[in-house]
């Protein structure tokens, strides 16, 4: 993307979507980061909203590598609570609290292309790997003073719909838009030596090293890793990974002088 305006985008999910506390915090730290310039871009998760929606109706599902195992039944419902009741909320929230935000699918415009991953050793179901990204209507949201909030709904060639994992999209999505910085806010304090001792946080990676830790890690942090990967490889400075389970997390990892989560750089 060709401006002198730093560009940041946030993967939004975990607890942090499920409190009003958070979400109201989130929305203040959105529009102070619009007031001091920059740019913003909110990709959304919503594993906790889709997983309670499957339990009230009685559908059973699996992760595999940290990816959600997803039939058609499934993914009719993934569809329906991220673009509809998650991001919904959150761009209401976002709006409410002074931040012109806009709400996109992966599906607008081409935003996301991908196509069915295919693994020989078990089957993943209507799971995308993002492909093609077509930035432009993001740009021109920006441009235009608007806060994107992006649902990672995708679809391929064909325009059958694809679950991509939100760390995935905002990674791809970081690279394609040369961000200055990813963050991704999850419910640990970031990239863990022995998980689950909050006092093996690692503060700092360079991507080579990422590399080398991620066949070390637990599954939920391995989409985490390869967008990582993906977003510095493509163009983007640096990314942080961040708890987001506390209030302001987002203000106080951008902080000046801050040291919150696990910061990667090349």
């Amino acid at each position: 993307m060709t401006t002198e305006v730093p560009v940041i985008v946030i993967k939004f999910g975990g607890n942090a979507m499920t409190s009003p506390d958070l979400f109201t915090s989130f929305a203040h730290d959105i529009r102070d980061l619009g007031e001091q310039g920059f740019n913003v871009v909110i990709v959304h998760g919503g594993g906790p909203q889709i997983s309670s929606m499957l339990g009230r109706l009685n559908i059973e599902s699996e992760f595999r590598g940290g990816l959600r195992v997803t039939t058609p039944e499934i993914a009719s419902v993934v569809a329906t609570v991220l673009t509809g009741d998650v991001q919904r909320s959150l761009v209401t929230a976002l709006n409410l609290n002074g931040v012109a935000a806009v709400g996109v699918s992966g599906e607008d415009s081409k935003l996301l292309t991908s196509t069915k991953i295919v693994d020989q050793k078990f089957d993943l179901g209507l799971v995308g790997r993002i492909t093609t990204i077509n930035p432009k209507l993001i740009e021109v949201l920006l441009e235009n003073s608007y806060v994107p909030v992006v649902s990672p709904v995708s679809s391929d060639e064909l325009g059958v719909s694809l679950n991509v994992n939100a760390d995935t999209a905002a990674g791809s999505l970081a690279g394609a838009l040369g961000a200055d910085r990813l963050i991704l806010m999850t419910d640990v304090d970031g990239v863990l030596a022995h998980y689950p001792d909050p006092e093996s946080l690692i503060p700092e990676l360079t991507s080579g090293e990422v590399e080398q830790l991620l066949p070390k890690v637990t599954e939920g942090m391995i989409p985490k890793l390869e967008s990582v990967l993906n977003a510095i490889s493509h163009g983007c400075a640096s990314v942080q990974i961040v708890n987001g389970s506390t209030e302001h997390s987002l203000r106080n990892a951008l902080a000046k002088g801050s040291h919150s989560g696990t910061v990667i750089t090349q």
